[in-house]
Formats: C-alpha cells, structure tokens, sequence
C-alpha cells in the first residue's frame, strides 16, 4: 500500500484553512494532519509530528510564516518537508525571501489555488 502525503496546513483563516482542508480531502494520496494559525503553534508541529509537506500562509494570527520556513530552514535536514507557499503577499521581496529559505513553490492564494493543488497532487501521486 502506498504511503500518504501528509499534508499541514499553516493559515489562520478559518474560511480558506476550510476550503483547503476540503479540497484535499478528494485529493488520493494526500492526508491533512493537522493546522496552525500562528507561527509558534506552526514550530510545536513541527517538532512533533511527522510531516510531509506545509501549506504555508505569510500573515498569520500570531508570527508569520517567513517565521516558521525559517525556523525549518534552519533545522538538521530542511529539505525533508515539501513547502508550498500559499498567500496573498506576493511581491518579489516576499518570493525572494520564501526562496532563500529553501521554499519549493510560491503561489497566489486569489489567483494561484488551483495550481496549487495540483502541485500537491503531483507530489503525493510521486511520493
């Protein structure tokens, strides 16, 4: 049996935290195993579970994201966690601050959903 993507989710809003959570749900191969909505409760995760790929959100209730991709960059083996950022602060300072820290994709959230599914997708069906 092939294993699943494990997939956690770092957005603090409620309403697109939902619609991503829904989203994947249909998605084979990919199971959401939890969310953040604040950079320290973001790290706790991290710590402790066991995580294929963050979906990663830059405003955040409380901290940022660049906050927690740093933090994982920082870490023994970063490039362990697939990162793909999900947001609506996407001037080229953001992207090139998201890319120095090892970010495999940086999207949109308005105009970029669907692109980012489908990089998850594509993911969990290689993994």
């Amino acid at each position: 049996m092939r294993q699943l993507l494990r997939v956690f989710l770092i957005e603090d809003s409620i309403e697109i935290r939902a619609a991503i959570q829904d989203t994947l749900k249909s998605v084979p191969g990919i199971a959401v195993i939890g969310y953040a909505d604040n950079a320290p409760s973001a790290i706790h995760a991290l710590q402790t579970l066991e995580i294929d790929a963050l979906v990663v959100d830059l405003n955040l209730r409380e901290g940022s994201g660049l906050q927690v991709l740093s933090y994982l960059h920082r870490q023994e083996n970063p490039k362990s966690i697939f990162r793909l950022v999900l947001t609506n602060h996407t001037t080229p300072a953001f992207k090139r601050a998201c890319e120095g820290l090892g970010v495999d994709h940086f999207f949109d959230k308005s105009l970029d959903f669907d692109r980012a599914v489908e990089v998850l997708k594509v993911r969990a069906s290689a993994f």
